[in-house]
């Protein structure tokens, strides 16, 4: 396929390729984003390097010098860190005993961080993915629409006049699904 090919197809393929190209190229920017965000966890050595250090730093500079580095910084434990720094503080400041509640607190905030910092923009994903293949749809049933009214002004006798629409209406579907596909399988 040369790329003239692609690009007369993606003309005949009426104005709703346009929506299908912005929402592949959104996908893509995702997906590329959050790959990196994966490829770039640390192994479990560095994350226990990450938390001797954290755990200097609060020995050393006390909550606000945590604080600090942790805005300095980024990535997903700064992220899981500063949110457990955070809710410690509301449970100090509740005056919760029971240690075993704490936590059980501290693990479950561990794990909606983590999960929030890995999950972000997972939405935007799931979104195209179902839109995409509704905005084909729709392209369909526009072309659908133009090769009607193909027959209706030329006649049913001739078939090149309803070739452009049904030509539209499949390019359009296929468009729709080849967008929706790789999205979605990279939401899951």
């Amino acid at each position: 396929m040369s790329e003239n090919f692609i690009v007369s197809q993606f003309l005949k393929g009426g104005p709703m390729m346009w929506p299908l190209l912005l929402c592949s190229v959104v996908a893509t920017i995702v997906i590329i984003d959050r790959l990196l965000s994966y490829f770039r966890l640390p192994s479990e050595e560095e994350a226990e390097a990450k938390l001797n250090e954290v755990e200097s730093i609060l020995k050393e500079q006390g909550e606000s010098g945590a604080v600090e580095y942790f805005q300095q910084n980024s990535g997903v434990l700064n992220y899981v860190f500063a949110a457990l720094l955070k809710r410690y503080d509301s449970l100090v400041l509740e005056n919760r005993t029971d240690i075993e509640d704490v936590r059980q607190e501290l693990i479950t905030v561990t794990e909606e961080a983590g999960l929030s910092y890995l999950g972000r923009l997972l939405n935007a994903l799931g979104t195209i993915g179902v839109l995409s293949p509704l905005m084909g749809l729709l392209g369909t049933i526009v072309g659908m629409i133009a090769a009607f009214d193909a027959i209706a002004q030329a006649g049913a006798g001739d078939p090149a006049a309803v070739a452009a629409g049904i030509s539209q209406a499949l390019i359009t579907t296929a468009s729709g699904l080849i967008v929706a596909i790789p999205t979605i399988v990279f939401h899951r």
